[in-house]
């Protein structure tokens, strides 16, 4: 994962370093709609069964509104929702999912053509179901099954390349201020504007 996410940093790098820049917004625009599908890894997980395979979709809310002489009539803000699934397995016989759901809100800036940089807040809750099998006093398989809500407070940032008007890639680092395992860390994936 971490060589994926290292390969996209250097072509925008490199992508950006070449291209011209823009005198307004190009894909954040006001009503436009957004649609983010990645995979990602979590901080701390040892033994990884899958990636957070997880979805986004954001609605612009307004643009051009930061004006400067370089960049024009730049700056978005949107407001949106996250979703994200992750399945594991280990070898304690723990079998366990995790299910992110969070509203957000961004601010993107887009500095050179094709490339939007975004950065923003995820507020929602995780639910996480656990069922653990384990040997009772009587030596019986015994399964013990919980599931549990908590609070997901964070932001998130990133980078889109558009390839063209309605597809590209997309790189997001994302962190939850109360609880470290919660949401992907690092994630890659494409992204599809309508």
């Amino acid at each position: 994962m971490k060589k994926i996410v290292l390969l996209i940093v250097s072509l925008l790098t490199i992508a950006s370093a070449s291209a011209t820049k823009v005198e307004k917004i190009q894909f954040a625009n006001r009503g436009d709609f957004s649609l983010g599908v990645m995979a990602g890894k979590p901080r701390y997980t040892m033994n990884l069964t899958m990636p957070y395979i997880s979805v986004d979709a954001m609605w612009g809310l307004a643009d051009g509104f930061c004006h400067t002489q370089t960049f024009g009539d730049n700056g978005a803000i949107d407001l949106g929702a996250y979703v994200a699934f992750r399945h594991h397995e280990d070898s304690w016989e723990v079998s366990s999912w995790m299910l992110p759901i969070a509203a957000r809100g961004g601010f993107n800036w887009e500095f050179v053509k094709n490339l939007d940089v975004f950065v923003g807040l995820n507020v929602g809750c995780e639910i996480y179901h656990a069922e653990i099998d384990y040997m009772d006093n009587y030596y019986e398989d015994k399964t013990n099954i919980f599931t549990k809500r908590d609070p997901i407070f964070g932001m998130y940032g990133g980078a889109k390349w558009m390839f063209t008007k309605l597809i590209g890639v997309k790189a997001q680092y994302s962190t939850d201020w109360l609880r470290m395992r919660s949401l992907p860390t690092v994630s890659a994936g494409l992204q599809l504007n309508f």
